[in-house]
């Protein structure tokens, strides 16, 4: 079972308001009842819709259940008098995204729930990222004949820059065009041409490859994020910003 699954299943069975009740949730969720339980036997990845009414149903953030971060932010803990009001979660969620918006503004590393949340604010626009685009990598948008992905843009700080141990674009590019895994490159141009149709794909990886140019394997988990997002240079394109598992 995957880290999304177990996390999932996890945050279920100490819900106060499911207690392991997986039909129940599918209810909350307007899904058949059999959904959840369907989905964590099975290992199915659910859309980014239904992954995003999960987390607000259980009360964690996506960033948890994708395994970027062991902390669930359950406020509950906060207190043992009663149960935290509706104004009061109200104030900590505009504290939590005050804070995370000051910490984006000083270039500081964001997490997913960073990149979705300026994702909508700003519009899809490639603009609203200009503070953190150091931690991402962009990409052309791919269209049905595209035979593979373009790099147009690699951040310093990214992780692909991290594992190549350079921000070089031709770099990235050379190492994604003569990686010798015709799967793996089948799998990133179809990732990214489901992004271009203009849903964000998030997605838990595996890497174990021989990058062209290095003597060593490529040993990687990671979450990966595809955005799709307008950029008044390129047009349509890819945010790609990926973050390890610990």
């Amino acid at each position: 079972m995957s880290i999304f699954h177990e996390r999932v299943a996890r945050a279920i069975d100490t819900s106060k308001k499911y207690g392991g009740n997986r039909a129940k949730l599918s209810r909350a969720l307007n899904l058949s009842p059999n959904y959840v339980s369907t989905m964590l036997s099975t290992k199915a990845s659910p859309s980014w819709d239904i992954s995003v009414r999960l987390a607000r149903e259980l009360e964690v953030s996506l960033a948890y259940l994708a395994g970027s971060t062991s902390q669930p932010f359950d406020v509950t803990d906060l207190g043992t008098d009663g149960p935290i009001t509706d104004q009061a979660m109200k104030f900590f969620d505009q504290i939590a995204g005050s804070l995370r918006e000051a910490a984006a503004m000083r270039g500081q590393e964001p997490t997913v729930d960073d990149m979705m949340l300026r994702w909508f604010k700003y519009g899809r626009q490639l603009s609203g990222f200009d503070k953190i685009i150091e931690w991402f990598d962009l990409y052309k948008a791919p269209g049905e004949r595209s035979n593979r992905i373009e790099v147009l843009r690699m951040g310093s700080n990214s992780l692909s820059a991290r594992t190549l141990g350079v921000a070089d674009k031709k770099s990235l590019q050379y190492a994604l065009d003569e990686v010798r895994d015709s799967d793996l490159q089948k799998r990133l141009l179809r990732a990214y041409r489901t992004a271009a149709e203009g849903q964000p794909v998030l997605t838990e990886e595996a890497l174990n490859v021989l990058a062209p140019g290095h003597a060593e394997q490529i040993r990687l988990d990671y979450l990966r994020l595809l955005l799709p997002v307008a950029s008044d240079t390129h047009g349509d394109v890819i945010i790609s910003y990926s973050k390890p598992l610990r």
